[in-house]
């Protein structure tokens, strides 16, 4: 599998920066006001709050209810139904598949932007080591698409260059240690930055409009 986006799809994906606004997704807007509402929410309050479509509240819902985060406190039509919080874990939304499991993908992005922003010199194989002992599977060849994709976006610099028998050296610039949040390499081949709400690159520049 190629580097992607980690945006979780229902339907047609979109690319994240389509999802933001004001620097969210729409899952996390979502998580936001079913903490704010936690005792009792219905869908279509959710989404009009979090100005969200209604779709994605219901799929959200139903990825949070598999996972143990929700429950159905009154039964009713899908916007009629109640529900109520009842696991809490802090400011980020829940990143989960339809079966309630989080979603692995993003977190190996995250890791290895954790893994850039904390060390120092780095090439692909130690940051797929890093990586592999915090207990999440990756492949070398998806750490080395997820470096060239940020090499193209301007975040690193290479401090050594490869050879034949020798893997490129790296390291992650320090005015582009953005934030928290891991640049996500998206289907449509762009590098969106969630911190600062932007696309840092494209192949294709009319995704930079």
């Amino acid at each position: 599998m190629t580097a992607t986006a980690v945006i979780e799809r229902e339907g047609h994906r979109k690319p994240a920066q389509l999802e933001m606004i004001g620097g969210k997704c729409a899952r996390q807007r979502i998580w936001e006001q079913l903490r704010i509402q936690r005792d009792g929410f219905q869908v279509l309050p959710i989404a009009q709050h979090a100005n969200a479509e209604i779709a994605t509240v219901q799929t959200y819902l139903l990825c949070l209810k598999a996972g143990g985060y929700v429950e159905t406190v009154s039964r009713g039509h899908l916007k009629k139904a109640v529900y109520r919080l009842v696991k809490d874990d802090g400011l980020e939304a829940p990143r989960l598949t339809r079966n309630g499991e989080p979603v692995k993908q993003g977190r190996v992005s995250e890791a290895m932007w954790r893994t850039l922003r904390i060390l120092d010199v780095l090439d692909a194989r130690q940051i797929e080591n890093h990586v592999s002992a915090s207990g999440l599977d990756v492949k070398l060849a998806y750490v080395k698409t997820y470096l060239s994709m940020l090499k193209k976006a301007g975040y690193l610099q290479v401090v050594q260059k490869g050879t034949p028998h020798r893997l490129e050296r790296v390291r992650l610039k320090a005015a582009m240690n953005t934030g928290p949040r891991a640049p996500q390499v998206q289907r449509v081949k762009t590098v969106y930055d969630p911190n600062i709400n932007k696309v840092m690159f494209a192949e294709d520049p009319e995704e930079l409009q």
